[in-house]
């Protein structure tokens, strides 16, 4: 490979105020005007046409999430008819059809609609109204503007891929899915040239043909079970010689792009390692790689492209930066660039590589100015075990870090991990007086599988022994009050937090449960059909045995509970049914336990309307105000 450079914020030059970024010439290339709707608070999702002429965006403000369209230069957007909580956009290869994803109140059994921009006023097409099934849009680049989407139609537990179109009919079905199908590979046509599929064993395979041939060749990635870091994706299209780019962990422990040959699977070509798992890659037209991010602590971007990395130079981002995604035409000549950093300041740039100009589209300011704004940093400590962890500390503006109260926010998966990114509950947290300490414990993604593996069996084991030593680590910093600390999450992180009050019933004043199961053994029973494929991976850290399930789950461990839980719940959460609520919040009550349940009646898996969100903040705050009120015995902590 040739030499790489690295693009932090740091070294980017801030310009307040500027819009245009481009150097002036003789003859000024047309810019793009940017995007100053006064009712889009933020842009969820941006995509761009394959010939780079027109743009599509959802915009959110409040609750109403709305789509937009308009040519790239002009300045007059059209707004199409609405779709309740739409997600995901894509143009279609025929740069007039756009497909969108959405679910009915969070229950994840999306539809895929499609809009005609040539009729902006006509109201989607459902192409998949199937209740109880759920679709998912796997490819939208066929010229003829037609897509394929995976249903499990014809069995539950099975996805199976079929071709949509806003033409009359039904789908039509192109491959049926394999046992253990993770995933399909498609080219820039919009053909299926491979799938991503678990072995016997567990372990993540490749499998590709050619056009024309039924027969699958099979390239083993890697050896022994699969993680759910191990997620391979194609992130280019077979090559001339018969290779293919993929970004994977193969048989190394972090994920970093790599060229595979597809006959034998012999790595032939790899772009250097992190220490973090690459978590980005954007290929270019002459499919070399253009640029990857890696999220070690701050966001680590590498651009390959010396004009490419020059163009954005002269763009004014804040320090670390954090690319979000990155939506491009078929020729790779204009891009749209979404940029965030942990102030909340959000950029959208347009560059046009051919014209060497760049454009803010879109800007959103920090909600706070500098001064009031709170501040974080990465952070680093050591296990009990000297495990190396990583995490994020935010301290309130205008305050020391010393003898805080403190929120230890522990996140969901747990095969996910916390980022360097905005987040309204940490943030609003901060603003209230309280530091708030996030970190990576062993089995969280993006630190490689090594790291990830650490986790295994280690549900409510040494995974929950991190959390108590990243709270040890803030107390004997010098930042926490140990008498003033408070614990919350969702999903796995909710569950954590109930548990942190069974292993350390003293050293907290209380906790936020959001989705957590209470009851492993009765959760895993109620997985969906179309995740069962992944139960293996669930066990290997829970633990197989119902016994060591049960021993590691809150709702058996009522008696040891001594401080107060704030719990919600969705009514529709297709993850963790809410019945593990209902079970938890009568359970304590029966014990004469300190528990408060909000449930919402149109949310699933987490808080996706934000009028919900707001209502969550308002009690989550007031639970930290009278609980950080009432000082617990801090001898445990400090033990």
């Amino acid at each position: 490979m040739g030499e790489h450079s690295v693009v932090k914020g740091a070294a980017m030059v801030l310009l307040a105020g500027a819009l245009v970024c481009a150097a002036a010439t003789a003859s000024q290339p047309q810019t793009p005007p940017p995007i100053l709707d006064g009712n889009i608070g933020t842009i969820t999702e941006l995509d761009v046409s394959p010939d780079g002429q027109r743009l599509a965006w959802i915009g959110e403000q409040g609750d109403r999430r709305d789509v937009y369209v308009r040519d790239v230069m002009s300045a007059q957007a059209r707004i199409l008819p609405v779709v309740p909580r739409v997600r995901q956009l894509h143009w279609a290869g025929d740069n007039r059809h756009i497909y969108v994803l959405a679910d009915q109140a969070g229950d994840e059994q999306h539809h895929v609609l499609v809009y005609d921009t040539a009729d902006p006023a006509l109201a989607p097409r459902d192409l998949t109204p199937y209740p109880g099934k759920k679709a998912m849009i796997v490819d939208t680049n066929n010229p003829d503007g037609a897509a394929l989407v995976e249903i499990n139609l014809s069995n539950p537990e099975r996805f199976d891929l079929y071709r949509v179109s806003s033409a009359p009919g039904a789908p039509k079905l192109v491959q049926t899915g394999a046992p253990r199908q993770i995933g399909w590979m498609t080219t820039t046509k919009g053909e299926v040239f491979g799938r991503i599929v678990m072995d016997e064993r567990g372990g993540p395979v490749v499998e590709t043909k050619s056009p024309g041939h039924k027969a699958w060749r099979r390239i083993a990635m890697s050896s022994g079970r699969m993680r759910l870091g191990d997620a391979i994706t194609a992130a280019s299209e077979p090559l001339p010689d018969g290779s293919l780019w993929l970004l994977a962990r193969g048989g190394l422990d972090t994920a970093i792009p790599q060229r595979v040959d597809m006959a034998s699977g012999k790595m032939l070509e790899s772009i250097p390692p992190d220490v973090a798992d690459t978590e980005l890659v954007v290929f270019d037209a002459d499919h070399k790689p253009l640029l990857t991010q890696s999220i070690p602590g701050y966001p680590l971007l590498r651009i390959f492209d010396p004009a490419l990395r020059d163009l954005l130079r002269n763009v004014p981002l804040p320090i670390h930066s954090f690319l979000k995604a990155t939506a491009y035409d078929l020729g790779m000549t204009r891009l749209v660039m979404h940029f965030a950093a942990n102030s909340g300041e959000e950029s959208l740039v347009y560059v046009d590589r051919r014209q060497k100009l760049t454009q803010i589209l879109f800007h959103r300011a920090s909600p706070l100015l500098p001064e009031q704004s709170p501040k974080t940093v990465a952070v680093d400590f050591l296990a009990r075990d000297k495990l190396p962890l990583h995490g994020y500390l935010t301290i309130p503006p205008n305050r020391a870090a010393t003898n805080l109260p403190l929120v230890l926010v522990v996140h969901g998966g747990p095969w996910i991990r916390d980022t360097w990114t905005f987040d309204w509950a940490v943030n609003g947290l901060a603003l209230q007086g309280y530091a708030v300490l996030r970190v990576n414990f062993r089995g969280s993604g993006g630190y490689g599988r090594a790291f990830e593996d650490a986790g295994i069996g280690e549900w409510g084991g040494k995974m929950q022994d991190d959390l108590t030593d990243a709270a040890c680590w803030a107390i004997n910093q010098g930042v926490a009050d140990s008498s003033r600390m408070a614990i919350m999450g969702g999903s796995y992180g909710g569950y954590a937090a109930l548990m942190a009050l069974v292993r350390t019933p003293k050293m907290f004043v209380g906790a936020v449960d959001e989705n957590g199961p209470v009851d492993l053994p009765a959760h895993l029973g109620e997985e969906q059909p179309y995740v069962r494929k992944f139960l293996p991976i669930a066990t290997a850290f829970i633990g197989s045995d119902p016994q060591v399930q049960w021993d590691r789950s809150p709702l058996a461990h009522i008696d040891q509970i001594e401080r107060p839980v704030l719990a919600f719940h969705g009514d529709n959460d297709p993850r963790v049914q809410v019945s593990q609520l209902h079970r938890f919040e009568a359970a304590m009550r029966a014990a004469g336990k300190d528990i408060t349940a909000s449930y919402y009646a149109d949310e699933g898996h987490g808080l996706a309307m934000q009028t919900n969100y707001v209502d969550y903040l308002g009690k989550v705050f007031e639970f930290m105000k009278t609980r950080m009120a009432s000082p617990g015995d801090a001898a445990e902590a400090k033990s």
